[in-house]
């Protein structure tokens, strides 16, 4: 069985956005790296890899690590926009979360019917 060209785009796309996500986390200046920012960004490569490799190669389990990553790239991304002490962040905060929500929606919808 062929892989379907919109499997692989995910699959690729999948670690470019978690390299993306990952790389500001892990190369920022001074004491301002927190604990759970970090396990949440180890977490999103480790997953990032198991699903990408997954949807790589067809496997069964590959919509549930698709999910998984998805939601972990959410918290990555809501972790790393969040500054403690700063009142009206949240606003700033929606644009990105939404848009990466929707994004995720499409993929999983396509993932879904594709697997």
């Amino acid at each position: 069985m062929s892989r379907p060209i919109g499997v692989t785009a995910i699959s690729v796309l999948l670690l470019v956005s978690s390299v993306a996500t990952v790389v500001p986390v892990l190369t920022q200046h001074g004491g301002t790296k927190r604990h759970e920012l970090l396990i949440a960004s180890a977490f999103l490569g480790i997953l990032a890899i198991l699903a990408a490799e997954a949807l790589w190669n067809l496997r069964r389990h590959a919509f549930l690590l698709f999910v998984l990553w998805a939601l972990c790239a959410m918290l990555t991304t809501v972790l790393s926009r969040l500054t403690p002490w700063s009142p009206g962040h949240g606003v700033r905060l929606m644009g990105p979360i939404v848009y990466a929500g929707i994004a995720c929606l499409i993929a999983t919808l396509y993932l879904r019917r594709a697997l």
